[in-house]
């Protein structure tokens, strides 16, 4: 082959085998997946907070998650809530409530509103260097952990939305997500 595509094959070749099939399904979980942009300091939209509150359990719309398995207490956790529309799961600009409370190892509690009585998902990660970005190697795969309400577990792609959701009734819920580290 001549041209630039030629030389540029030399330094890129694709993985083979177990290695390339991870590290794209991988990157397709989390191409479109659990993404929050990073924001200037100070520019916290509404629905972010950076320090964990007990919820109101008098709030019917109120999601109690208690995060299990972080690793250490560094950086951030990072919550994002979702509607039950598959078409909108873990897009950038979908979330209905997001907050980012600092991490305990072992177990850290935090607070998500929903809008009204529903279906929701909840996507979160830790965001153990704090900058806000959920972040992966040079693969796309996660070098930071995450998880999902309902536990679905590792797997190759994202999980769909109704393995994730949850109902929300006119009462407080309460959730336990554990988190997954790949690295």
């Amino acid at each position: 082959m001549k041209g630039p595509r030629a030389s540029c094959n030399r330094y890129f070749r694709p993985a083979s085998g177990r290695l390339a099939a991870t590290a794209l399904a991988l990157t397709l979980l989390f191409l479109g997946g659990v993404t929050v942009r990073a924001e200037p300091a100070g520019a916290e939209p509404a629905g972010t907070e950076t320090a964990g509150a007990p919820c109101d359990e008098s709030a019917p719309e109120t999601i109690q998650v208690t995060v299990e398995k972080v690793r250490s207490s560094k950086g951030l956790i990072t919550a994002v809530l979702y509607s039950d529309n598959p078409e909108t799961f873990l897009k950038r600009g979908a979330r209905l409530d997001r907050i980012r409370v600092d991490a305990r190892e072992g177990e850290t509690t935090l607070c998500l509103h929903a809008p009204a009585a529903g279906r929701y998902s909840v996507a979160l990660y830790h965001d153990e260097n704090g900058n806000k970005e959920f972040d992966r190697d040079f693969l796309g795969i996660p070098s930071e952990g995450y998880g999902f309400s309902q536990n679905p577990g590792f797997r190759f792609g994202k999980p769909d939305v109704e393995e994730t959701l949850f109902a929300i009734d006119g009462a407080p819920v309460s959730l336990r997500i554990a988190m997954l580290y790949l690295h």
